[in-house]
């Protein structure tokens, strides 16, 4: 019995640690999570949040009873558990001291050595990924010119989330306006936008929306809008068809 509430312990403790570093990277790739913690990088990334909290929850068992595997009663067992899955996340993300190198800060600390695996995951995921979406976007979009679809289908997009933020909604207005005055081919732009698009809703609510706007323009029925900026966030004007004017 007493092994069995010992591996509990150190279970429960390990799904902290693994549950902070896997929540970390879907903060960061909400298109497709899923594919991002499949990466081999992101799994180390994982398991060193894991040995974190099972080597704190160790150091935790051994300091207070000279011995990993003492005796301890649940209210004890819970509060090193806790102490040691959230306060290895928290020294792992702590810094010693911050040193300024032209206009980048450099953390000192265990933190550092996250953010290169971090960095290396990202990089990673991005390889293992771009082609794919790059190719999927392109069929997604084929046969849309980005004039015709630049608002609409942001808006679209946006109107079937429900939990997209003001901030996000003008980065894109910001990069739709880059992209329109990009010496580049339509089609390319159309690309471009899917795919910044995507990194917001996700590819499978992009294909969605495309195949709503395909619908209602083979009908006729799709009106011209309009992105009209204010300061809290675009605003879109629907201008009717020329047959309904």
């Amino acid at each position: 019995m007493r092994v069995l509430e010992i591996s509990l312990q150190y279970l429960a403790v390990a799904l902290i640690g693994a549950c902070v570093g896997i929540g970390e990277l879907v903060s960061r790739y909400q298109d497709n999570p899923y594919e991002a913690i499949r990466n081999r990088h992101a799994v180390l990334y994982t398991v060193i949040n894991v040995l974190a909290s099972v080597v704190a929850l160790l150091a935790l068992n051994t300091v207070n009873n000279q011995d990993p595997l003492g005796d301890q009663n649940a209210a004890h067992r819970i509060g090193y558990t806790l102490l040691a899955g959230f306060g290895a996340m928290s020294i792992l993300r702590s810094s010693a001291f911050t040193l300024r190198s032209g206009n980048n800060d450099i953390s000192i600390g265990p933190s550092a050595l996250l953010q290169i695996i971090l960095s290396a995951t990202d990089r990673a995921v991005d390889r293992a990924r771009a082609t794919v979406r790059a190719e999927r976007m392109a069929k997604t979009m084929k046969n849309l010119e980005f004039s015709q679809i630049s608002t609409a289908l942001p808006q679209l997009a946006f109107t079937m989330m429900q939990n997209v933020t003001t901030e996000e909604k003008l980065d894109l207005a910001n990069e739709i306006t880059r992209l329109r005055d990009q010496d580049m081919d339509a089609a390319m732009k159309s690309i471009c936008l899917g795919l910044a698009l995507s990194n917001i809703v996700g590819q499978s609510v992009v294909d969605a929306a495309v195949a709503a706007l395909r619908q209602t323009q083979k009908s006729g029925e799709v009106p011209t809008l309009t992105l009209i900026p204010s300061p809290s966030g675009p605003v879109v004007q629907a201008v009717p068809p020329a047959s309904q004017k």
